[in-house]
């Protein structure tokens, strides 16, 4: 089955925009789109990814910029920070990274001057974004104007355990263990710290006071041990939940589809089947671990020689955004 660059694009981008009101219409936005309720909503990744394809549809950005204005006391922001730098490191086979720190600090600038809970980034290295990009963004933000098209969040929805679990233990690296181990059989500190984008340390010493605690067992079988959540069942009822939505690594999964739409919205690969086709062989193992995932194949490149790649990798992406637009 064939595709065409053009009928790609436009399918790309309508499944992406979907994603994101899906999960951000979930947290309060108001909007006609249907609310997530398969996966779990992870705010910093979701926060990111909206402010980097946001020109696309300038009411989500206005929609969700407003949304954290509103409800800025849920942003953990030194995970927000450890996840905009992976956003906005290079990628080989790309002009640059899909996030530019130009355009967080023109976010801060909005969110500073209309929230009550102010944020602070620090000095980002960044690349520097093309000028007429930037323009468009800072049009945007000057122009910006609460609207009042948000609600607070409903707690009691599973999707937003995330939130839920902020309420109860703080907004800090506890929640994202806690959800990693109820989603998880089990995990050590390194894996867990790489997959939910904290420092090692921090989540080591949290593992051994929960050790100590018996709220983890720890397994020590091998050189690093091992830690999986005791009495999964009892805590997931504790928080008013009988079973716990379904996990992806959003950062991981956002960061693949926001390269995808660097590629798709800059000269040259824009229009170039044959660059975007190499650009795909790159970004394969990203794809093919995310498809895993969510059961669906991507297929090798080795089996497909030039531009004859771009077909089938186009359709395997898009098989992953149908799947994340429509709730799985």
């Amino acid at each position: 089955m064939e595709i065409s660059l053009k009928e790609f694009k436009e399918k790309f981008f309508n499944n992406l925009i979907e994603i994101h009101w899906r999960h951000w219409t979930t947290l309060g936005v108001a909007s006609h789109g249907k609310p997530e309720k398969t996966w779990i909503i992870d705010l910093e990744p979701l926060i990111v990814s909206t402010l980097t394809i946001g020109l696309k549809d300038k009411r989500l950005l206005s929609s969700s910029i407003e949304w954290l204005i509103k409800n800025g006391e849920w942003i953990n922001l030194s995970r927000l920070k450890r996840i905009v730098k992976v956003f906005s490191e290079r990628f080989p086979g790309l002009k640059g990274p899909p996030f530019s720190t130009e355009i967080l600090e023109l976010f801060a600038n909005t969110y500073n001057k209309n929230a009550r809970y102010k944020i602070k980034f620090g000095i980002l290295d960044s690349y520097k974004e093309e000028e007429n990009a930037i323009n468009e963004y800072k049009n945007f933000f000057n122009a910006f104007k609460v609207r009042n098209v948000t609600t607070e969040p409903r707690l009691q929805l599973s999707s937003l355990i995330q939130l839920l679990l902020r309420n109860i233990l703080g907004v800090d690296a506890h929640t994202e263990i806690l959800i990693y181990l109820l989603a998880n059989e089990s995990g050590n500190s390194n894996s867990i710290a790489k997959e939910i984008f904290y420092n090692q340390k921090n989540i080591y010493t949290i593992l051994e006071r929960w050790s100590r605690a018996q709220m983890v067992i720890k397994i020590s079988e091998q050189k690093i041990p091992r830690y999986s959540l005791n009495r999964k069942k009892e805590l997931l009822l504790a928080i008013g939940l009988k079973e716990i939505p379904k996990y992806l690594n959003w950062t991981k999964t956002f960061l693949f589809l926001d390269r995808l739409a660097k590629a798709l919205s800059t000269s040259p690969w824009t229009n170039d089947e044959y660059l975007l086709s190499s650009l795909f062989r790159d970004l394969f193992n990203e794809g093919k671990s995310i498809g895993k995932s969510l059961n669906i194949n991507i297929p090798e490149p080795v089996h497909y020689p030039g531009k004859q790649y771009f077909s089938p990798f186009a359709l395997g992406v898009l098989s992953i955004l149908k799947k994340l637009a429509k709730g799985g």
